[in-house]
């Protein structure tokens, strides 16, 4: 990584570090408590799954699920890692091309400003995968059907799961 590029990570992350401070300090200010112990419990919990992301040999995937919402999108990427294996890089190429595949479907398809939410699960309960699990409202007119069947043709052999309808929408993905 270039110099420059690390710069730039160090930048956002102390961004979003130091917005997540604001919020605790203005709670405390507040005499909320509550309020304040729940967001620490939140970042503790980000950053055990940023630790685990970084931990499955997948660097690309890592990048790229970490730094998500440090771009415009039309709704908010959270994850959770649930694996007791380290490595994943095997299957990093189409785990990668599938997250930027969905990711991408959401983005266009998203109806902007509203509330919305991707959560996705990196586990190997049963066989490593990916679930994807978007909260909000999706356009589902016009193209949306074609590129869905695009995407299930693409990754056939690894979906086991594709459902939605307007306002959710349900992936599993399976590479073992």
């Amino acid at each position: 990584m270039e110099q420059k590029d690390v710069v730039n990570v160090l930048r956002h992350y102390r961004h979003d570090v130091l917005n997540h401070i604001q919020l605790i300090n203005g709670y405390i200010a507040m005499g909320k408590m509550e309020k304040a112990h729940s967001l620490i419990d939140d970042l503790v919990r980000q950053a055990k799954n940023e630790s685990h992301v970084s931990n499955l040999n997948m660097n690309r995937f890592a990048e790229e699920i970490l730094t998500f919402n440090w771009y415009p999108h039309a709704f908010f990427l959270s994850f959770e890692v649930v694996s007791s294996s380290n490595d994943w890089s095997k299957w990093e190429e189409v785990i990668v091309s599938f997250f930027k595949a969905m990711m991408a479907l959401f983005d266009t398809y998203v109806v902007t400003g509203e509330d919305q939410q991707v959560f996705v699960m990196i586990n190997d309960i049963n066989g490593k995968g990916l679930e994807i699990d978007f909260h909000g409202t999706l356009s589902t007119d016009g193209k949306w059907h074609e590129d869905v069947r695009k995407i299930k043709v693409t990754y056939a052999h690894c979906l086991t799961q594709f459902e939605w309808n307007e306002s959710e929408c349900y992936v599993k993905f399976n590479v073992e």
